[in-house]
């Protein structure tokens, strides 16, 4: 699906895709600023620590999935 975008907007899809699974939103504190991206989720008024995220998708893979990872470990802990 997001396989022809951009890196950085196939970074943005992968977030979006996750929090929203969720029912939340994100919080974007900042986005492409030097190497990475720093995003928040919000639901039912709660709002989480920022995750980290490389803004390069592609340039350190590992790093990037370690971080989808967190943001999924706390789209879960706000989903209950």
């Amino acid at each position: 699906m997001t396989g022809d975008l951009p890196p950085h907007m196939r970074q943005l899809a992968e977030v979006a895709a996750i929090v929203a699974a969720v029912g939340a939103a994100a919080d974007w504190l900042y986005h492409l600023k030097g190497d990475m991206c720093a995003v928040r989720v919000i639901k039912n008024g709660i709002v989480s620590v920022p995750v980290m995220i490389p803004a390069n998708p592609d340039g350190d893979p590992e790093l990037f999935h370690e971080a989808l990872k967190r943001l999924k470990a706390v789209t879960e802990r706000m989903g209950r």
